[in-house]
C-alpha cells in the first residue's frame, strides 16, 4: 500500500513539472534588436559667410538708364566719346594751382579706367600739356571769367561760389569760321575727397560722361555729392556702355533710346 502510494506521487511531480508554463528569469530580460538610436550630432547647414559679397542689385535696363544720365549733359545733345587706339590715347594737362596730390590722383584714376573698360584709353604716363585742360583757379580768377563763355558750373551751396566750370571760349578765326575750347575750371581751395572728387568729375567729363543722376544715390555721379570718388558696380557697368558696339559719337538721345530698346 505504502509502496502504492509513494509511486503516485512521483507521477504527480513529474506531470507537474511537464505541464508548468516557462517563464524567463527577471534577472536576464530579453533585449529587443536595438533599434532605438542613440543621440548622432547633426550638422546644420552652414550659414553664408558674411564676407561673401551680395549680387548687384541692378538690371541691365538700370545699367542703360544710368548711362543715359551720364551721357548727356547740360552742354550736349549727342554722346560726346574719345576713340582710344594703339596710336590714340586721351591726355590731360593739369594747370595752375596745382598739388602733388592732383598728379598722383589723376594717376591712379587712369590706372583704374583702363582697368574696368574694354579698350586701353590712358598711356602710363597719361599727363601732357597738350592734354584736355582742367585748371585749379582761386575763387577771384574764376568770377573774372567771362560769363558769356561758360557752357555749365556747380556753385558751393553755403558761399555761392563757383566750384567746377565748363568753359567753351569761342575764337572767330580768319576765314570767317569760329572755333570752340573746352577747359574745365576748378576752385583751387577745394582739398581733401572734394578736391579728388571735382578732379574726377573733370575727368569723367573728357571721357564723355558729362551728366549726373538722381536716380542713383551711391553712384559718383550722383547729383548731391561732393566727396564720392569710389565706382559702384552700376557705375562700371554704364561707363562700359559706352564702347558698346552701337553707339558712336554724335548719337542723339532718341537714337541711343532706339539702339536700347532693340538691344
Amino acid at each position: 500500500m505504502n509502496f502504492f502510494l509513494l509511486f503516485i506521487a512521483i507521477s504527480c511531480i513529474l506531470t507537474a513539472g511537464c505541464i508548468t508554463p516557462e517563464t524567463t528569469p527577471e534577472n536576464s530580460p530579453v533585449t529587443a534588436p536595438t533599434t532605438e538610436s542613440s543621440p548622432v550630432p547633426t550638422t546644420e547647414p552652414p550659414t553664408p559667410s558674411d564676407t561673401v559679397p551680395e549680387a548687384a542689385q541692378f538690371t541691365r535696363d538700370d545699367v542703360y538708364e544710368l548711362f543715359m544720365d551720364i551721357a548727356f549733359g547740360c552742354d550736349n545733345t549727342g554722346v560726346t566719346m574719345f576713340p582710344p587706339s594703339s596710336e590714340n590715347h586721351l591726355f590731360f594737362s593739369l594747370e595752375g594751382q596745382v598739388i602733388p596730390a592732383d598728379i598722383g590722383f589723376v594717376s591712379l584714376f587712369t590706372r583704374e579706367f583702363n582697368r574696368i573698360t574694354p579698350i586701353e584709353v590712358f598711356t602710363d604716363e597719361p599727363l601732357n600739356s597738350r592734354g584736355s585742360p582742367i585748371i585749379f583757379y582761386p575763387d577771384d580768377s574764376l568770377d573774372s571769367l567771362e560769363k558769356r563763355f561758360v557752357a555749365c558750373q556747380e556753385l558751393d551751396p553755403e558761399s555761392g561760389k563757383p566750384l567746377y566750370i565748363i568753359y567753351k571760349s569761342v575764337t572767330e578765326l580768319p576765314n570767317g569760321e569760329s572755333e570752340t575750347t573746352t577747359k574745365i575750371y576748378l576752385n583751387a581751395h577745394l582739398a581733401g575727397a572734394e578736391r579728388e572728387h571735382y578732379l574726377q568729375k573733370a575727368m569723367l567729363y573728357y571721357l564723355g560722361f558729362p551728366g549726373q543722376t538722381y536716380n542713383y544715390p551711391d553712384s559718383v555721379f550722383y547729383y548731391n555729392t561732393r566727396s564720392t570718388t569710389d565706382f559702384s558696380p552700376i557705375d562700371i557697368e554704364a561707363m562700359k556702355t559706352l564702347y558698346h558696339p552701337g553707339i558712336y559719337e554724335g548719337m542723339s538721345i532718341q537714337e541711343v533710346r532706339w539702339l536700347f530698346f532693340n538691344d
